[in-house]
């Protein structure tokens, strides 16, 4: 399709062109020259559509041979004439291509009438011809083409405002036959068309022509600009776009695009294998019978661009199903994005795997697509009639996009912060049970050793008892001194690459910088102490090592000594080995009782830490209802009628749900489940308040011990429930679900058309449940007026959509047996119209509402 691949265009646009044909034209090239030279100059000056118009002539030849040099430079040329009414006031009279094609030549037959009797018309003075406007406007209907007219520069000599004034001017402005009248050419005086458009009472289009024959080629597309919106090089187009100046019709400029949109998707293999879908950055339209194939693209292109179904999507299972049934397996789709910076990225993905990214044709590391192209809007199929009470939150997180990211990762982190110390602190749980059971073997053995104390065998083995004890506390020492060096090196380890690489360096902030790289210089040799202390902590190892070993060898030595004792004491009942045993026993408890003692503080330190985390967990939490208030504020300040409220920890059934399941069989009562959930808002103000719950709840020591024991045993599970916020949606000041699904629909497609910060808006059938009186009305208007700040992607078989809202791109879709077919096209495009008419529901209604349009097209169902 080439200029229209994207669909409709915003294109220069010359209503007043002559050419050498016109006998004021200057040109003193070869003649043979002459065609090529005149369509560069169109082209160099962006000209993409003219109007040949010669005064009261028409040279077929001349014109079949620019047309043809121009089509090839994707420039189209109109076939037009100046014609001089009788009253002396130049038009515009442009043709459709059946008044000359083959052998006729209807527009030349048209002139030799209008100036029957009357020679050399088309030298100058330009002879004034036989015909009024009226009289002009039967001849030309008599003839049975189309056409249109325009009046040509209307503040000239041989302009409307200069013949005319008066009530000559009124009546002809009010006659019938101005009806025909489109456009007005080169009007530099506002008071006098505001004149005209009130006493036409309607508004006529303005354009601009070169109309400059005298000065020849080079006088070609200066001056003032238009441009004009079309989607065909077609006569009925340019004809169209005349009667909606509004959204068709621009002076000066063209008008930007100022949103991100998707450009284009293709597909290799599956049922759309090699098919490539090129996409307005405005509004484009899926059509076809239902099941051809529409809402099928649409789903796909919300798999690529890796967005969410939501939680409360309809016929989950059906819509992810089709991205299977139509890709198959190593199914591949390419999209090509622009941002909002006009930053074009191409984004490829095969059936279940990750997208890759590439810009300029190089393939980038980036964390996900949202990071070079804003997060689209999407709605499937039924989603927007869907009352389920998770809709209004899965609505707004939509409308927000990735704002929540940020907040969402760090409560992540807490709370994995939160399960660490949980999971620690439960190593923890028996040390009082231990500690128990070890002071207890302590007593036992002190109560043994005193009948050796009574027999007097303590003091003849007392100093093996202490060579035991002695080694013991060497081996304890020994471990810690392992331990302090192997922390040091791991302190070494983290930090050698932080201190070695970096360097503080500005060149906007030199003094401040400077400053900052002294004191890190001065830093850096503390840390390079850690070296120094890490050596000498492992000589100091060795020395201790060497130290213990020579204790171990005094003991060796001692043996002989210590085994001639045990032999003297001759005790009955009594083992010397069993008072060393006992002894050894004692002061392996004791160094127990010394590490129980540190998990005792260790376990203090983690409910320290742990009502630390949870406050700010909770301050997270708060955090982020703080960004969803905000952003529902800037939401609602778009819309009305429609407004969304939200309350903090609000879905109370949530939480009575997660209650419900917890203490399941534990006894507890419905009443007491509504207390808890009347009294506390989630979990954490449960742990907060666990002393008080008895007051609270007021149930028996039994039941509230059962309580506390199993939020004790799901602690992690409870503190980290997060009750969500609770969104209320309100129309007209009543709550959205009392609605009917026709107030309903009709209240969100608008709420989400208002939204401004919205770039690419997706939806799967819009239209469902709306009436067709809401969507002229208000749906079409709405959707015109946000072109060029937002793109929009229907899936539709309701032609009020594309026709009424003027839509640039238009894609049929046919399933046939082994695939499906997409035919691109725009709404200025005669196949394109006929399958509006034929394919889709109410097509024949959708142009009986705007009947000038239906008119134009010709089309009969």
């Amino acid at each position: 399709m080439g200029v229209f691949e994207n669909g409709s265009v915003w294109l220069r646009a010359d209503f007043h062109l002559h050419t050498r044909s016109d006998k004021e034209f200057k040109y003193d090239g070869d003649k043979n020259d002459f065609v090529k030279a005149y369509v560069d100059q169109l082209k160099s000056e962006d000209i993409s559509l003219g109007v040949i118009t010669n005064h009261n002539k028409f040279n077929k030849n001349e014109f079949n041979l620019l047309r043809k040099q121009a089509a090839k430079n994707n420039i189209h040329l109109l076939p037009g004439i100046e014609f001089s009414l009788k009253g002396g006031i130049h038009i515009l009279i442009v043709f459709e291509d059946k008044w000359y094609k083959g052998h006729e030549n209807n527009i030349q037959a048209f002139l030799d009438s209008a100036f029957y009797g009357i020679t050399n018309a088309d030298i100058p003075p330009y002879s004034n011809s036989n015909c009024d406007l009226n009289e002009t406007i039967t001849k030309l209907d008599q003839i049975g083409h189309d056409y249109f007219i325009v009046l040509a520069h209307v503040d000239a000599d041989n302009g409307l405002f200069n013949v005319l004034s008066g009530r000559t001017f009124e009546a002809f402005v009010k006659d019938e036959s101005f009806n025909r009248i489109m456009a007005i050419q080169k009007s530099g005086n506002k008071n006098n068309y505001d004149r005209l458009c009130t006493l036409a009472n309607r508004q006529l289009a303005c354009v601009e022509g070169s109309d400059n024959a005298g000065k020849g080629i080079d006088a070609i597309g200066k001056g003032r600009i238009t441009y004009i919106k079309i989607g065909d090089f077609n006569f009925q187009a340019v004809k169209y776009a005349l009667t909606d100046i509004k959204e068709r019709i621009r002076p000066k400029e063209k008008p930007i695009i100022n949103n991100s949109y998707i450009k284009s998707i293709s597909f290799e293999g599956g049922l759309l294998d090699r098919t490539e879908i090129n996409l307005s950055s405005e509004l484009n339209n899926f059509i076809g019978i239902r099941g051809s194939g529409k809402s099928s693209i649409l789903e796909i292109l919300r798999y690529t661009l890796g967005l969410s179904l939501g939680s409360q999507a309809s016929d989950r299972e059906y819509k992810n199903s089709l991205i299977e049934h139509v890709l198959k397996s190593g199914g591949k789709v390419v999209t090509t994005v622009v941002n909002e910076h006009g930053k074009e990225y191409r984004i490829e993905k095969i059936y279940g795997q990750k997208e890759d990214i590439y810009k300029n044709g190089n393939r980038i590391d980036v964390p996900s697509i949202e990071t070079v192209f804003k997060t689209p809007v999407y709605f499937g199929q039924k989603d927007l009639s869907n009352k389920n009470i998770d809709f209004e939150a899965d609505l707004v997180k939509k409308l927000i996009g990735n704002k929540l990211d940020n907040i969402k990762s760090k409560i992540a982190i807490k709370i994995v912060e939160i399960e660490n110390i949980i999971t620690d602190s439960k190593k923890l749980d028996n040390i009082d049970e231990l500690k128990k059971e070890i002071n207890e073997v302590v007593e036992k053995a002190k109560y043994r050793i005193n009948v050796y104390k009574e027999k007097g065998v303590e003091g003849k083995l007392r100093q093996q008892s202490r060579f035991d004890s002695d080694i013991s506390r060497f081996k304890e020492s020994l471990s810690e001194i392992s331990k302090f060096k192997n922390a040091i090196e791991s302190l070494i380890n983290d930090y050698t690459i932080f201190f070695n690489q970096t360097c503080f360096e500005s060149e906007e902030n030199i003094e401040i910088f400077s400053e900052a790289d002294k004191l890190f210089r001065q830093l850096a040799i503390e840390f390079n102490k850690l070296n120094k202390i890490k050596a000498n902590t492992e000589q100091y190892e060795t020395a201790v090592i060497k130290l213990s070993n020579r204790l171990n060898e005094k003991k060796e030595n001692l043996k002989e000594d210590f085994a001639k004792i045990k032999r003297e004491i001759d005790i009955p009942n009594l083992n010397p080995d069993d008072f060393l045993k006992l002894n050894r026993q004692i002061e392996m408890s004791r160094l127990k009782l010394i590490e129980i003692e540190k998990s005792e503080k260790k376990k203090i330190e983690y409910n320290i830490s742990l009502n630390k985390k949870i406050s700010e967990l909770n301050k997270l939490w708060h955090k982020e209802y703080k960004i969803l208030e905000k952003e529902v504020k800037r939401i609602n300040e778009y819309e009305n009628s429609l407004s969304i409220i939200v309350e903090y920890k609000g879905r109370g059934d949530q939480f009575l749900n997660k209650l419900k399941q917890i203490f399941k069989g534990s006894g507890i009562r419905e009443a007491t489940y509504n207390s808890i959930r009347s009294t506390y808002k989630d979990f954490i103000e449960i742990y907060r308040d666990m002393n008080n719950l008895n007051l609270n709840l007021n149930i028996s020591e039994n039941l509230l011990a059962e309580f506390k024991k199993r939020f004790k045993d799901n602690i992690f599970n409870l503190i980290s429930f997060r009750v969500e916020d609770r969104f209320i949606i309100n129309y007209n000041d009543k709550p959205l679900k009392d609605h009917s699904l026709g107030q309903r629909a009709t209240a969100l497609i608008l709420f989400l058309l208002a939204q401004k910060e919205t770039n690419v808006l997706i939806i799967d059938q819009p239209e469902d449940d709306l009436d067709n009186q809401t969507i002229y009305e208000d749906v079409i208007t709405a959707i015109k007026s946000l072109k060029g700040n937002m793109q929009f992607i229907f899936a539709t078989h309701n032609a009020n959509i594309p026709v009424l809202g003027d839509s640039e791109k238009i894609l049929s879709c046919k399933y046939l047996e082994s695939r499906i077919e997409v035919q691109g096209g725009t709404i200025d495009n005669y196949d394109t119209q006929k399958q509006i008419v034929t394919i889709m529901e109410g097509g024949e209604e959708a142009f009986n509402r705007r009947k000038n349009i239906y008119e134009l097209w010709s089309i009969k169902k």
